[in-house]
């Protein structure tokens, strides 16, 4: 007996026409007839009287048709869940980053899921917070790294992963950079290069994680990222702002980097379509909030699996 043959059973039981429940299964009529016959023959009992009338349950097809259809459920929910397993842990998924986080905490979020779902695709791309945001809300994206405060998205679901220190760039040779730590109050009345406000959250939040928002800083260049805005400071065009993370990997001549007091920073958060249902992006997202929690996660299907149908339990995989 296998499922297949099930199905027939379950098909011919309900509408008691072999004819009709052929068209649902998309079989033809005698294959169907003979799928019957073969079950009836492998569990040695008569299922169906079949007469001029039409088509009728025997006493024991009565008996085994809810038992029949609890079969089909289990097999459907196991076939369900198999689905979502390939998914999670060999499916795909499509992450930006913000261009500001460069090889900070973002960077090593997706390092350590990377080392947990080897067998999982990951894609990146590299993009402001708002337009990763626009491209989490039209589907292009699975998920983003984006600076807080976030507009009000209903659609749009997010968790903070952490923050990262504000650092300021200096021409070589600044009165400033003799010290290894720059009190803010000192920026006050220099001229700023910075990014455009179109950008995001960043930009307002770095203002005023660095100036209190008592004071609003002459900006007199703006340049579409980190590497250009050091270049322009290492022109002589005037000091910068920028996070930790996104000068890791940099080093432009003619720029000294410093810390500020009071040790400003800015917030990273993660986002994400509350309504996408790729179990990727739920196994990603469970596995950055315990990484935020400080726990190692075990990574299992438990938040994306629908309720399990009858006589299905559900199990971690670790």
């Amino acid at each position: 007996m296998d499922i297949r043959s099930a199905r027939y059973f379950v098909a011919v039981a309900e509408d008691l026409h072999f004819g009709r429940a052929a068209k649902r299964l998309h079989i033809t009529q005698p294959g169907l007839s003979q799928g019957v016959k073969a079950l009836e023959k492998a569990i040695g009992m008569q299922l169906f009287e079949r007469g001029r009338q039409g088509v009728a349950l025997t006493a024991e097809g009565e008996a085994l048709l809810p038992e029949f259809r609890e079969l089909l459920a289990r097999a459907d929910a196991v076939d369900a869940f198999v689905k979502i397993l390939a998914e999670q842990f060999h499916g795909s998924l499509t992450v930006g980053y913000t261009r500001s986080a460069g090889l900070g905490r973002a960077f090593d979020l997706i390092s350590r899921f990377r080392g947990a779902c080897p067998r999982l695709r990951i894609q990146t791309s590299s993009a402001s917070s708002s337009s990763n945001l626009e491209a989490i809300r039209e589907r292009r994206l699975d998920v983003g790294f984006v600076r807080p405060p976030l507009p009000d998205d209903a659609e749009v679901e997010s968790v903070s992963v952490g923050r990262e220190a504000v650092l300021v760039g200096l021409p070589a040779g600044h009165r400033l950079a003799r010290s290894a730590e720059v009190r803010r109050q000192d920026l006050v009345g220099l001229p700023l290069v910075y990014f455009s406000e179109s950008a995001g959250g960043l930009w307002h939040s770095m203002l005023s994680a660095v100036y209190g928002g008592h004071y609003f800083p002459e900006i007199c260049r703006e340049e579409p990222d980190v590497p250009h805005m050091l270049a322009a400071v290492a022109e002589g065009a005037g000091i910068t702002l920028v996070t930790e993370g996104s000068v890791a990997m940099l080093d432009v001549p003619g720029v000294e980097l410093r810390r500020l007091s009071g040790s400003p920073s800015v917030g990273l958060d993660l986002a994400w379509r509350g309504d996408n249902t790729n179990a990727a992006l739920r196994t990603f997202v469970e596995f950055v909030r315990a990484e935020v929690a400080g726990s190692a996660p075990g990574l299992s299907p438990r938040a994306a699996l629908p309720e399990p149908g009858p006589g299905l339990r559900r199990y971690d995989v670790n």
